[in-house]
């Protein structure tokens, strides 16, 4: 193989117009790439919903939920099943196996859908499909506030949405806190009841009158003219003029029994930001749609329209997504230069000017080359791939630094500089190969990371992959190129300098003390093994937990509002408002959304608003964000009946709550009450817990009205009639429809009585026509409240509940679920009841489980490609060995710093440690194999000791560049070098932190011990044999 180096010296200009391709084109791409906000994570759920106008819960999951799940569990992929059946609706939930093909799902469910139709009521509507994405939830939202009317603020929003929504990005903007239009007819009862006329007369008087009838075109031979039969309804005025009796006397029209207006149908939901009525726009993008770039357009489209609104009026953003990732990508780009000047600074005073030349070309090009190759394959970059930059900064020169290194040991012996880098590039190949391998090998495993959290982290591992591929690229091919050419003539590193003699003096000192462990090696072995069993015993005793992610201090969190029992819409803003009241007396924060209702991706049990909070920037808050969290949840304690719940985004992986218990039924009763004896406890009894909370619905109080059918029927009646009189008392009764010039969608026609007249008792004084005459409706029906469940749900065929909480401390969630589970095994939830964790629980374990996996799979590559390298097994082990270490410097780390064990963050460093590691060993041991094989006849210390110090050098300096780039992090620095800012406690270093920290302490320690571990095992068999010997001849 080392061939390719003859080649590529051969033809060298060829080689280095190849290498100047790759940086322009790499340029071009670094240019043209998308910046994506976060990773495009694609979600394996899709739903179906069907609407039944007036249909009960238990109705809604007998006849639409179960025939639905029944066949739908037969759909290929499906992992799980749920559905949720309220009053007039239903939903079926699919969750399919991360990576499956949706697009093949969509096909099979509207399949499966489609030969369930015949089932379902003829009363249904269409079952409605859709498709979760990153695209389904909003990324912005842009408010209208200000002193004005409603309606003035409805006409604006609308039209900005109309603007919004001609960008190619966007999918849609939904307005909130913005009512639908109506033309409402308030109907006289007394007059309606003297002329007689009865809701089917005004229903299909409406509908006869607004219809699209077809004149046709006539043609007399000397023209053609068309023929138009106006009959559409198109203003208020046409539907005051609708004849809906006509007696012999009089033609009774709509307008002689009711007072019609164009108006907006009653509130059901409310807008409020930062204290005052907001309609909001909330926008959606499309898939695939890069939201950086949607941002962007929009705030141009702002700027523009700000100019035309009102003064009274004014454009609130709020919850831009992209923001925090802009941010996130832009410091870690200046975290990345931080870096290249801290590790260039180290290779110039190690190495001199000219050959760290040689080393640092060798990030812009690994940096341009991952670029060419994300842009080739059309991904994105976003902030884990800059962090995954990061991360391999350190890593990719190690080839470099090995090559020159030697190359100049060689110079200085009296080659030439083309001499020097060639026999430098073909003794290192296989060494440079074999450690830069086992790296990669250690990045195979979790580049495969299967569900939520791999498909959110696995750009980062992509990403220093490629920079390896890259770095061999560079180091072994570009490098004697480029030496040959660009290198020193005379040795740079065995000068008499000041930095010279520090290192002339470092492998004096070191030689030294290395021949006291290769002479005690079995000594030296033991003191090691005791050093490493300490460090895990104390950590056993002291570590500060585990948690699943990274413990970052917010900046925005997410608000739910519920309340048991049967609120107006009126009474909900009420409650809505006093929370904000409580909100806004907090400082520090940028901006409060509240909202009455609830969205169909986020509705719950009893809830009724939400809304989120933007916390101001550090620099102009005295409090952390947590703090801030902490004050908000103490100002809403107190509110009687009323439970606020403020869940932090701390990036990364979402769930609903840290903690997710499940319980399964084929009994509801049984199911309802194990929940309740669930929150009860976990209330109670468990400690440490916060924003406890259960799916189950409370009861509310529903009025039946009861029709005598039998009576109903002498008198001509039927319930279809009674259903509408009671509706006139409601909503009013839906009569049709028209399209206005001045609107986009068709404006409802409805009938309804005066508000004094909408009670639940003026049911009892309603008349309805009869073939009698009018007769009162009391005489046929009766109203009696009712307990209403205001939900069902259901899970793979058993009805569920959920109980949901979040721990105080981050870090014990682990703890609560094994106290919590411990306890569900002993208690009784009554017959059948079963239960499982999920969610962030379920997560954890299966991350815990893969990043085992991970392990493993990555040290047996590891092993295969050092037995392939070295032949033995026993010197193979010897390299893995550091993985070990590097394991326990993880801990020694995290003890020190005072930092949880991130199941995710500290996982993932043990597996990147372990492909880092071995790299040191590997050239160490290279070097005793050549000068063992070069002097044979000198004894094994001699080749041990001269070994380590050849080797001090390369292996401080490529562990030192690796442990420079992430220093900063490791602090808890961040040094952003392109807006000359230094953060102490940024997002950039709360997300990263933990990884940094395990990195730089696992690698540092694990060079340390392997400098003094690795010489002490290579003797051992050595010391062995001869105590052996010394033990026979002394027997004997």
């Amino acid at each position: 193989m080392t061939r390719i180096i003859d080649f590529a010296l051969s033809k060298a200009k060829t080689t280095l117009m190849i290498a100047f391709m790759v940086i322009i084109a790499g340029s071009y791409a670094r240019q043209e790439i998308s910046i994506a906000a976060s990773p495009n994570v694609q979600l394996p759920f899709i739903s179906v919903s069907v609407y039944l106008d007036g249909a009960s819960p238990s109705d809604t999951s007998r006849l639409i939920a179960k025939p639905l799940e029944n066949k739908l569990m037969t759909v290929s992929g499906v992992k799980s099943i749920s559905s949720r059946s309220t009053l007039s609706f239903a939903r079926i939930f699919l969750e399919f196996e991360v990576g499956y093909d949706m697009d093949q799902a969509l096909v099979d469910i509207k399949q499966s859908v489609e030969e369930t139709k015949y089932e379902l009521p003829r009363e249904a509507e269409d079952p409605q499909i859709s498709e979760y994405s990153e695209a389904s939830f909003p990324v912005m939202n842009i408010s209208i506030i200000g002193n004005s009317s409603i309606r003035q603020k409805v006409f604006y929003a609308k039209e900005l949405k109309d603007k919004v929504e001609c960008l190619e990005e966007i999918l849609q903007a939904n307005l909130s806190g913005a009512p639908e239009e109506v033309l409402e007819g308030v109907i006289n009862k007394s007059r309606m009841e003297s002329y007689e006329v009865t809701l089917s007369d005004i229903y299909y008087s409406v509908s006869n009158n607004n219809l699209i009838i077809p004149g046709g075109t006539q043609d007399t031979g000397k023209g053609s003219f068309n023929i138009k039969v106006p009959s559409i309804i198109e203003s208020a005025q046409d539907v005051y003029s609708i004849p809906i009796k006509v007696t012999k006397d009089a033609i009774v029209t709509l307008g002689d029994i009711a007072d019609i207006k164009r108006t907006f149908k009653d509130f059901t939901s409310y807008a409020r930001i930062n204290g005052q009525d907001a309609v909001t726009l909330e926008v959606q993008l499309r898939d695939g749609a890069n939201s950086i770039d949607a941002s962007y357009a929009i705030r141009d489209i702002l700027n523009d329209y700000k100019k035309s609104l009102p003064e009274n009026l004014e454009i609130l953003v709020t919850q831009d997504d992209t923001l925090y990732s802009i941010d996130m990508v832009k410091e870690l780009n200046g975290n990345i230069i931080a870096a290249v000047v801290l590790i260039m600074v180290l290779v110039i005073a190690s190495m001199g000017f000219r050959v760290s030349m040689l080393v640092g070309l060798s990030i812009p090009f690994c940096f341009l080359f991952t670029y060419l190759i994300f842009f080739s394959l059309g991904m994105e970059i976003n902030f884990l791939v800059m962090m995954g930059l990061l991360l391999g900064m350190g890593m990719l020169i190690d080839g470099a630094i090995v090559i020159t290194e030697y190359a100049d040991k060689k110079i200085g012996e009296g080659l030439s500089r083309a001499e020097g880098y060639k026999m430098a590039s073909k003794r290192m190949f296989y060494p440079i190969l074999a450690s830069t391998g086992t790296t990669m090998a250690a990045f195979i495993p979790v580049m495969l990371w299967p569900g939520f959290t791999g498909q959110f982290m696995r750009y980062l591992p992509i990403t220093v992959f490629t920079v390896l591929v890259g770095s061999l690229i560079y180091s072994l091919i570009m490098i004697p190129v480029l030496g040959s050419y660009l290198g020193q003539r005379d040795s740079a590193l065995n000068k008499d300098e000041g930095r010279e003699s520090i290192f002339k003096k470092l492998t004096e000192i070191y030689g030294t003390r290395i021949s006291k462990f290769v002479k005690n090696p079995v000594e030296t072995c033991l003191a090691v093994l005791s050093i490493l069993l300490i460090i895990i015993m104390s950590y056993t005793y002291f570590g500060k937990g585990t948690i699943y992610f990274a413990l970052v201090d917010p900046v925005e969190a997410n608000v739910t509002i519920k309340a048991r029992g049967n609120y107006s819409a009126l009474e909900t803003k009420e409650i809505v408002e006093e929370v904000e009241e409580r909100f806004l007396q907090i400082q520090g924060l940028n901006s409060i959304y509240l909202s009455a209702g609830s969205r169909w991706w986020n509705s719950e049990a009893d809830k009724i608003g939400g809304g989120f909070i933007e916390i101001a920037p550090a620099s102009e808050r005295e409090n952390s964000g947590l703090e801030i969290m902490k004050l908000l949840s103490e100002s809403v304690n107190d509110l009687p009946g009323i439970f606020v719940e403020i869940a932090p985004d701390l990036g990364g992986p979402s769930f609903d709550n840290p903690i997710e218990l499940n319980l399964y039924g084929t009994s509801e009763y049984n199911v309802n009450n194990a929940a309740d004896i669930v929150e009860a406890y976990m209330r109670t009894k468990i400690t440490g817990l916060k924003n406890i909370t259960s799916s189950k619905s409370y009861p509310s109080v529903e009025w039946s009205v009861e029709v005598d059918k039998q009576k109903a029927a002498q008198l001509g009646v039927s319930v279809a009639d009674v259903g509408a009189l009671v509706q006139m008392l409601t909503n009013g009764f839906k009569v049709g429809e028209y399209r206005p010039d001045d609107a986009r969608d068709e404006v409802e026609i409805r009938a309804r009585f005066p508000e004094s007249d909408r009670t639940i008792t003026g049911i009892q004084n309603l008349n309805v026509t009869t073939l009698e005459g009018l007769v009162p409706v009391s005489s046929f029906i009766s109203v009696i409240p009712k307990e209403n469940r205001q939900s069902v749900n259901r899970r793979d065929g058993k009805f569920t509940q959920q109980i949901g909480a979040a721990t105080i401390d981050e870090s014990k969630v682990s703890e609560k679920v094994i106290e919590i589970d411990n306890w569900l095994i002993s208690a009784d939830l009554g017959s059948g009841v079963t239960y499982k964790f999920t969610g962030m629980a379920e997560e954890t374990e299966d991350v815990n489980n893969f990043m085992i996996a991970a392990g493993i799979m990555a040290v047996f590559i590891m092993l295969l490609m050092l037995l392939t390298q070295f032949n033995s097994f026993y010197q193979s082990f010897i390299i893995l060995t550091s993985v070990t270490i590097s394991f326990v410097g993880v801990l020694l780390g995290l003890l020190i710093t005072g930092k949880p064990f991130s199941t995710t963050m500290t996982g993932l460093s043990i597996v990147t440690l372990a492909g880092i590691v071995v790299n040191n060993n590997i050239v160490l041991i290279d070097t005793f194999n050549k000068l063992r094989e070069e002097s044979p006849h000198l004894d094994h210390s001699n080749h041990i000791i001269n070994a380590c110090k050849q080797r001090l050098r390369p292996i401080l300096l490529t562990s030192l560049t690796t442990v420079f780039g992430l220093l900063p992090l490791a602090m808890g620095v961040s040094l952003d070098i392109i807006s000359r800012d230094v953060a102490i406690g940024s997002p950039i270093v709360d997300w990263w932190s933990n990884l940094a920290v395990s990195i730089v302490f696992g690698l540092a320690f694990s060079t340390f011990i392997t400098l003094i571990l690795t010489p002490a095992i290579l003797a051992l068999p050595y010391a062995l044999r001869k105590d052996f010997k010394n033990f026979f001849k002394t027997t004997n």
